[in-house]
């Protein structure tokens, strides 16, 4: 008596109509990143590849076809570990061809954009201001703010408060990181008047950081200095500096008393800065005791 062939389980009807419900949600655009939060379904994809309903893996194919249209969705997608495993074994397994040509489709898109993240990260650690600066122009508050205590001095300017606002703070900050030579950037008020403390290479002049301000549309601008112990104030209106008189010139740095009060994550540095890490010597440190004394004054 020879044993009868075992024959594969029936297709869950179940499951089949749930995997084409989420089909029907993602053909529209909108629907797709509500369906990449669904963590369950997320989660589950990688597994839905290697079912053994040919119609779960089509229909799942399917949607990554539609979830692989837009680069921002391919990103979250990333965030799986098993998913381009999981493509690579189904491509290897699957002899539909149609389905085989979803699939090889899906995992080119994903890696053109896997490739272009590693390039752009690549880049970012060559230009240190670059991600920052994009951090900036999108809004982003997960820039690097550490006090920054490497030989350098400190610049303060200060602002009329009427041409300032939460607008004008961010496009100053983006300003002032392009600038080569600027280290750190602190937003701060004194006296209801905004005011920026920069630290910077030695070799930076108040007059370069004016005309920087005045690129953001700004009228006015002072330098902040103490002379003698004495804090003076020393004027710049942009319609000057464009006649080319009223120039400032490089007057002595000082430790302002505010900056003993600093919040931390209101002081934007460079990546560059934050990659040195706190265990070199002359680096930055992220207490304000080691600002104090690593300073110049």
């Amino acid at each position: 008596m020879t044993d009868s062939p075992t024959t594969a389980a029936p297709p869950n009807p179940e499951k089949i109509k749930t995997i084409r419900a989420y089909y029907k949600l993602c053909q529209k655009p909108e629907n797709r990143c509500i369906v990449l939060k669904d963590k369950t379904f997320f989660n589950t994809l990688p597994t839905l590849l290697k079912d053994d309903s040919s119609d779960v893996i089509r229909y799942s194919v399917k949607i990554l076809v539609l979830l692989t249209e837009q680069s921002e969705n391919i990103e979250q997608l990333l965030k799986s570990t098993e998913l381009l495993p999981a493509l690579s074994e189904a491509c290897e397994n699957i002899t539909n061809p149609s389905v085989n040509y979803n699939l090889v489709l899906v995992s080119s898109r994903i890696r053109a954009v896997k490739n272009s993240l590693e390039a752009r990260k690549a880049a970012a650690e060559q230009e240190p201001l670059a991600d920052a600066v994009r951090e900036l122009d999108k809004g982003g508050t997960t820039l690097h703010r550490k006090f920054v205590g490497r030989k350098s001095k400190q610049v303060i300017m200060e602002f009329d408060a009427d041409e300032f606002n939460e607008a004008k703070k961010r496009e100053v900050e983006r300003i002032l990181l392009k600038k080569k030579g600027v280290i750190s950037v602190y937003i701060t008020e004194n006296n209801a008047i905004p005011r920026a403390v920069l630290r910077t290479i030695p070799t930076i002049e108040a007059k370069e950081i004016a005309l920087a301000v005045f690129s953001a549309g700004f009228e006015y601008i002072a330098q902040i200095v103490k002379v003698e112990g004495v804090e003076e104030k020393f004027e710049m209106y942009a319609s000057e500096m464009q006649k080319g008189i009223g120039v400032a010139k490089d007057f002595p740095e000082y430790l302002d008393d505010d900056v003993l009060h600093v919040d931390p994550a209101s002081c934007v540095i460079t990546n560059e800065m934050a990659s040195r890490g706190a265990g070199q010597e002359g680096g930055w440190f992220s207490s304000i005791t080691s600002f104090v004394k690593t300073s110049l004054w």
